[in-house]
């Protein structure tokens, strides 16, 4: 499975073509534990990224990031994700969103996988559904709802939450047929051109989740960004 590579290659062009004519950004940062959907991919041991990213003319946006994931309990993979999209429309004070993320995992390309999403954005939420074919590599159809909120405290603080809820479109057996959800909940700060977080994170159990190992279900996870 190349989808994820393709993807990334796609949107290492459109950055290379088109940073001259749009905002071009890189984040690097390091979390206590990398959580994806509720769900450890670092064995709960601190992981670090980096992230670039593109916003060009007419609403389109584009990036890539780094980082290591670790999808069984003694395997890690370097995982390079892409993602493109376009704001497609305004309602109000609410904007429509399309895009399409994937990943790819160097070394066990069968965990690589792509999604559609569509979604809402406004000032202090944005709400989005992504919808998968093929999750993982599990030869399962998803879908992903996910309800995010940010409400600033002041021009530096600010508090944020988040709710989602993973499901199979299809028939499975066993734990990987059952709907999973995750919430967070936390805040950040942003000093010296540093922002700071932290965030309780917690998810059920079951559900078509990529790692294959059994991590804690619940934890706190501290980070920090730095973006130039």
């Amino acid at each position: 499975m190349r989808r994820g590579c393709g993807l990334a290659s796609a949107v290492a062009l459109v950055l290379v073509a088109q940073a001259a004519h749009g905002q071009l950004s890189a984040t690097i940062g390091v979390d206590s534990d990398y959580r994806y959907r509720g769900v450890s991919l670092s064995n709960s041991n601190p992981s670090a990224r980096l992230t670039v990213n593109y916003e060009g003319a007419d609403r389109w946006y584009a990036g890539a990031s780094t980082t290591r994931a670790a999808l069984t309990e003694h395997d890690s993979y370097l995982q390079l994700t892409a993602y493109a999209g376009w704001l497609a429309a305004t309602l109000g004070r609410t904007s429509v969103e399309l895009g399409v993320v994937g990943s790819h995992f160097v070394g066990s390309s069968g965990y690589d996988f792509a999604e559609g999403y569509i979604g809402l954005l406004a000032n202090e939420w944005s709400a989005r559904l992504y919808l998968s074919p093929d999750y993982y590599g599990r030869d399962i159809a998803t879908a992903y709802v996910e309800l995010n909120a940010h409400v600033p405290l002041d021009e530096r603080a600010r508090v944020f939450a988040h709710v989602g809820v993973l499901a199979p479109l299809q028939s499975v057996a066993g734990d990987a047929g059952r709907t999973r959800g995750d919430v967070s909940i936390g805040a950040g700060v942003v000093l010296r051109g540093w922002d700071l977080h932290v965030a309780a994170i917690a998810a059920s159990r079951g559900g078509p989740y990529p790692a294959v190992y059994n991590g804690r279900h619940a934890t706190i996870v501290v980070g920090a960004a730095l973006s130039f």
